[in-house]
């Protein structure tokens, strides 16, 4: 709970100071700043090396593991930003847009701010301090967006999104200091360096063929179909990735964790992976479906029409982050038992469908490439089931039966709110939103409680305990 509402309360920020900007900067400005992000996004998995990851899950040498982390991750992310801010120029007349030759030094810094808080922030995850991490993500958040607004009221065009994005990394490197203090104690040896070493290497090789879906799709809509189609592609991603990848962010913290705590026991491990992954199918099969539906007259109350073009390439997204949810549960069950070399091998396996199908789909436009994202996420899904089918006795009925109560409340809701819809003859875009949305709502809370009734009673049993203990 705490974990979502830190990253949740952070991307509601986000999204309210983007609804703001929306009306103050064109479609191409936002358009340069998701090519700036795209090649940042490549350049933070490499600079991370799935160090946090390794911090989280190691049994000995916490503090020697600790400071090989820092010290790494400050001469990975010095490295990288040096190499940014060399090539910005040849990277600008490539996209033949000078603008970023200039940004991308800029926004390289926020490399080496992140690097200064990685193990601060992933001692807060390691010891599942959530509540605690939840001020530096608000105050993260909340920075970017005042800074960003004010920025753009005062005419600084995509400058106000880049020196907001600066800005908030900053503050929450800070306060992240803050909240958790750390400081080196103990030098690492070379068997610990080896550890990181052993253990990133896989991850990073994973997490960079899994991003190329969400990341060389905006670089090849950049180069081919210009800023303002990306600008708008870039929006439409961020009521989705709002409800549904915040979600797989969020759970990935509290999931690696406590599979890396439970991982000797085979059965409660399992045990433990069909729960979260039933959890997680009915919070975003719904929510996936909720966005698809409510979508058109979201859009109409939230944007002025220059952004209309988004309503269709978002719909089709948010199908395609729910079911990409799913990935996230086998992924932290690999990292829980060590086994990044399965991710890795995984991802390899996908990457030629990842290059070629995003390749083919750029030249017919967005939506295209809205809907090959939907396709990658169900390949992804069918590769990571075959993986722990075979290598980890995962049972292809029990995942089934995990899936279900999601997809049939989803759909039951999401006709409900279609028939609102078509039933309710109205001009005004904001009514139309409350009635699908109330009827969407309902329709899924009484599926659930068909398909799922045990939810309700750990609800309840849980808030008698609360209570009862007050």
């Amino acid at each position: 709970m705490w974990a979502y509402l830190s990253f949740f309360s952070t991307k509601v920020l986000n999204l309210l100071s983007i609804v703001v900007l929306a009306w103050y900067l064109e479609p191409a400005e936002f358009g340069t700043m998701a090519i700036c992000l795209a090649i940042m996004g490549y350049f933070e998995i490499v600079s991370q090396f799935g160090m946090g990851a390794a911090l989280v899950s190691t049994r000995d040498k916490v503090e020697e593991t600790a400071s090989a982390v820092l010290l790494c991750g400050l001469l990975f992310s010095g490295s990288l930003a040096t190499l940014l801010w060399l090539t910005a120029g040849r990277i600008a007349d490539w996209y033949g847009d000078p603008l970023l030759s200039s940004l991308l030094p800029v926004i390289a810094l926020t490399l080496v701010m992140r690097a200064t808080a990685v193990v601060n922030l992933n001692f807060l995850v390691r010891e599942l301090r959530l509540k605690a991490k939840l001020v530096p993500d608000v105050l993260r958040g909340l920075t970017k967006g005042l800074v960003s607004i004010l920025l753009a009221v005062l005419d600084f065009g995509v400058w106000s999104l880049v020196l907001g994005h600066l800005a908030g990394i900053t503050v929450g490197a800070i306060t992240t200091w803050i909240i958790r203090p750390w400081r080196p104690t103990r030098k690492p040896d070379l068997a610990t360096f080896k550890y990181i070493a052993g253990f990133g290497a896989h991850l990073i090789g994973a997490q960079f063929i899994n991003a190329t879906p969400r990341l060389l799709d905006n670089l090849l809509i950049g180069k081919v179909l210009g800023a303002t189609a990306l600008g708008i592609y870039s929006v439409a991603f961020r009521i989705p990735a709002l409800g549904i990848k915040s979600f797989t962010n969020v759970a990935g913290f509290v999931l690696h964790p406590v599979m890396s705590k439970i991982q000797s026991d085979p059965e409660a491990l399992k045990s433990y992976f069909y729960g979260s992954l039933r959890y997680c199918a009915i919070l975003m099969f719904g929510t996936g479906a909720g966005i698809a539906v409510l979508a058109e007259p979201l859009v109409h109350v939230l944007y002025p029409p220059k952004w209309y073009a988004m309503i269709v390439p978002m719909q089709i997204l948010a199908i395609a982050f729910a079911a990409g949810t799913i990935d996230m549960v086998p992924g932290n069950l690999m990292k829980a038992l060590g086994r990044t070399d399965l991710m890795f091998k995984i991802s390899l396996i996908n990457l030629p469908f990842f290059l070629v199908l995003i390749w083919l789909a750029v030249p017919y436009g967005i939506t295209a490439v809205a809907f090959i994202q939907l396709v990658l996420a169900i390949i992804r899904l069918m590769s990571n089931y075959l993986f722990l089918k075979s290598r980890l006795d995962i049972s292809g009925h029990r995942t089934f039966e995990a899936l279900v109560p999601g997809a049939v409340c989803a759909a039951v809701a999401s006709a409900m709110a279609l028939i609102v819809q078509s039933a309710l003859k109205t001009d005004s875009d904001l009514v139309l939103l409350f009635m699908m949305g109330a009827a969407f709502a309902t329709a899924f809370l009484v599926s659930l409680r068909i398909t799922a009734p045990e939810i309700f009673r750990e609800i309840a049993l849980r808030w008698m305990q609360k209570t009862g203990g007050a």
